[in-house]
């Protein structure tokens, strides 16, 4: 399969099935600063998170996982949700670390495995819930507990610990709640969104339930596949920027 890249204009195509192909996507995805956060998120046409089988899978690709592969490649840490880590039966990313940030400490479900390298699992957590995710997670992990603030963890407080452990590349891919926390908290530098080309019946909002404050966009490029997939990078403009 073929990737197109639309925007900024171009004559470049990247053959998926190409050895460098991986190497050529990443290449797309440099992050422009050292301390960096990017959302990755796919949705159906039709703004749904989930597909028919109420998870992500029925929406992506082989093209979107090669693409997803390539942005982790340029993180320090994939930080994901536990309801995520839940319902996705989330495995650890090879060479990257893997911050869970939980209220409950429930982190079943997860498909983790073999026991991760030192410091590679990171949990986030209030204090009362610091047992239970241990329990839940069956393998050794750095727990770090932080105050609850207003029924949530402050998510700028979570990413100062990640830095504090020169974790400072960050890649959330999700869930919807946890997204909508750190838009909301003005935390998120890029988003990058994959728009599947189906219109599904499921109704898994892409930032959940909750209400959020407006961010303004900006487009940075457009690639699409063979497949009519598009995969947008969106940088979050903030008072000041250009």
């Amino acid at each position: 399969m073929r990737v197109h890249r639309l925007f900024p204009a171009s004559t470049e195509v990247i053959d998926a099935d190409d050895d460098g192909a991986r190497d050529a996507l990443a290449r797309r995805y440099e992050t422009p600063a050292p301390a960096w956060l990017r959302l990755t998120l796919i949705a159906s046409v039709s703004g749904s998170a989930a597909g028919a089988d109420g998870t992500s899978d029925t929406l992506t690709n082989p093209v979107d996982r090669m693409i997803l592969g390539a942005i982790r490649s340029r993180a320090d840490v994939v930080l994901v949700g536990a309801q995520t880590v839940r319902h996705e039966g989330y495995v650890l990313p090879r060479g990257r670390a893997m911050a869970v940030i939980t209220m409950s400490g429930n982190l079943d479900g997860h498909r983790f495995g073999a026991p991760p390298e030192p410091g590679q699992l990171i949990v986030i957590c209030p204090p009362a819930a610091a047992e239970r995710a241990a329990e839940s997670l069956g393998v050794p992990a750095t727990v770090v507990t932080v105050d609850a603030v207003d029924g949530g963890i402050p998510m700028h407080t979570a990413i100062a610990e990640l830095h504090s452990r020169g974790l400072t590349s960050i890649v959330c891919e999700g869930g919807p709640a946890l997204a909508a926390q750190l838009l909301d908290a003005g935390a998120v530098d890029e988003l990058c969104l994959a728009t599947s080309p189906m219109v599904t019946a499921s109704r898994v909002a892409l930032f959940g339930d909750r209400a959020i404050a407006d961010s303004r966009l900006r487009l940075d490029q457009l690639l699409m596949d063979d497949s009519s997939t598009l995969y947008a990078r969106w940088r979050v403009i903030r008072h000041g920027d250009d």
